[in-house]
């Protein structure tokens, strides 16, 4: 258990040597004390964060609904109060739902980030990474969201404000929902952070400089943040 700690502590203060011995001593059991701590955190982050969660979703709901022509009033006040009630209740299905949601969102997340990370490196780095291997050096680059969670949460909570930036989203440019703002919401310096940790143990893995596999990973990255932010602004387009 230490030295799991150990691990998770040192993949962000001494990622060389410690992804080095994590790829060397390949066990993919290592991977889920990292994922555990992630998931833990996201249920108590969203159980502090309930009731500005909650806000923030029924504001959507709200805009959406009023703002939609085909709907009658007598029907927008019938499904405003149901999603009331349903936003609002701390209790029940659709609260366990919620963070059960939060928690599973992480391995997933990561899940797709190795699996892209491992098409991109075998594609531009050469050779066969085992999913495997790059599933558990994942599991350790997401470190940093742990410091997100630690730094954020308490910031969010005091100032009653979930939208805290800490990157170029902090600019504000763009209505939410667009392109732009969703796409400089991206770039983030916990997000860089991961994706630096993940180019050193992808470099181990595939034998290539740090550097090599950051200009990778990087490319990766970006690339995701465009789609993510052209399909969020599809989908706020069609909906909006």
């Amino acid at each position: 258990e230490n030295i799991m700690f150990g691990k998770m502590i040192n993949a962000i203060t001494a990622p060389g040597e410690t992804f080095e011995i994590i790829v060397k001593e390949f066990n993919l059991k290592q991977a889920l004390m990292p994922i555990a701590l992630l998931m833990g955190l996201a249920v108590v982050s969203g159980f502090v964060l309930q009731d500005l969660i909650a806000d923030m979703q029924w504001e959507q709901i709200e805009k959406s609904i009023e703002g939609n022509t085909q709907i009658s009033e007598e029907q927008k006040d019938e499904i405003l109060s149901k999603q009331y009630d349903r936003v609002y209740s701390k209790t029940g299905m659709s609260a366990i739902f919620t963070y059960i949601s939060m928690a599973i969102s992480w391995p997933l997340r990561i899940v797709f980030w190795s699996l892209f990370a491992m098409l991109a490196a075998n594609l531009f780095l050469g050779g066969g990474g085992k999913f495997g291997q790059i599933f558990t050096v994942s599991a350790f680059a997401y470190m940093p969201s742990v410091i997100e969670y630690i730094i954020k949460t308490p910031i969010q909570y005091i100032s009653d404000n979930m939208m805290i930036f800490t990157g170029l989203g902090a600019l504000g440019i763009g209505e939410q929902g667009d392109f732009i703002n969703s796409f400089l919401a991206g770039l983030d310096i916990f997000a860089f952070w991961r994706v630096f940790l993940m180019a050193v143990g992808v470099g181990i893995i595939y034998n290539k400089t740090t550097k090599t596999s950051l200009s990778v990973m990087t490319g990766l990255w970006i690339f995701g943040l465009i789609v993510f932010a052209g399909i969020g602004a599809a989908v706020s387009g069609m909906f909006g």
